[in-house]
């Protein structure tokens, strides 16, 4: 069945990007864009049908009868063609028709449904932190999604959401990374250290713009497919999906020592 996609960002840096959850061979790609059309699982190209065909007769039909099938333009990524390696190819009416390939509607359409939170960056204290003293960080609005499921023509996909890391940037090259969203603060812990995402400033941020350290956190997650029915079932991951928080302030102070 037609379909296409191009290659999705997921890889790029503070990038707020969604799942790009349809593959070829293991390697994924994007099931839907807007210019090349939806991605085809099984010959691991894009399809699109032309808004304003040829005429009949017209040699992009190769002797094809309109009534019989339509003209499309066949965008192979996985062979390192782009959108300058396009081709125009008949598909039949009774192969295909318009409609875009039933697995790529499934994966995107379950993909759809998972949706991310924008992540806020926390910090305790959250008045100013001292050099040398242990820092709490966590993440507002960072839960886990709920899966997404869809079922297209006998075809259904489950994708489900699984957080990888918390990146931590508070710029001029500090930078940590935490396995979870982190612990929020409570005054119950007084003066422990996080249990799961702390850091400890070895600098004050004195010599900042306007004397603070501009942060901000990235949500990194993986998504899990379970694509089950249709002639290829299986289950593949893909990562490179994330989230960055607006850039929040945080005032770290040396601690003057009085003789």
């Amino acid at each position: 069945m037609p379909g296409s996609t191009k290659p999705g960002g997921g890889g790029g840096g503070g990038a707020d990007t969604g799942p790009q959850l349809c593959s070829y061979h293991d390697v994924p790609w994007a099931c839907h864009d807007p210019q090349l059309g939806w991605f085809n699982s099984d010959k691991g190209c894009y399809f699109r049908a032309l808004d304003n065909p040829p005429a009949a007769g017209d040699p992009a039909w190769d002797g094809h009868d309109p009534k019989d099938g339509s003209l499309y333009s066949k965008v192979c990524p996985q062979t390192g063609g782009g959108q300058d390696g396009a081709e125009i190819v008949f598909v039949p009416r009774s192969e295909n028709g318009p409609a875009p390939d039933a697995e790529a509607m499934a994966i995107e359409s379950a993909r759809e449904q998972v949706v991310f939170g924008k992540p806020v960056g926390r910090v305790a204290p959250d008045g100013t932190a001292v050099v040398n003293s242990p820092v709490w960080l966590w993440a507002d609005h960072a839960a886990t999604p709920a899966p997404g499921t869809a079922a297209v023509q006998g075809i259904s996909v489950t994708v489900t959401p699984k957080p990888v890391r918390a990146d931590w940037d508070f710029g001029d090259g500090l930078k940590t990374s935490c396995a979870t969203a982190g612990t929020p603060y409570e005054p119950k812990y007084e003066g422990a250290r996080s249990p799961d995402c702390g850091f400890v400033f070895k600098t004050s941020s004195g010599k900042q713009k306007d004397g603070v350290f501009a942060a901000t956190v990235t949500m990194n997650w993986e998504a899990t497919v379970v694509v089950t029915g249709g002639p290829n079932p299986r289950t593949f991951k893909i990562g490179g999906i994330k989230q960055t928080s607006p850039v929040f302030r945080l005032r770290v102070a040396e601690v003057q020592v009085l003789n």
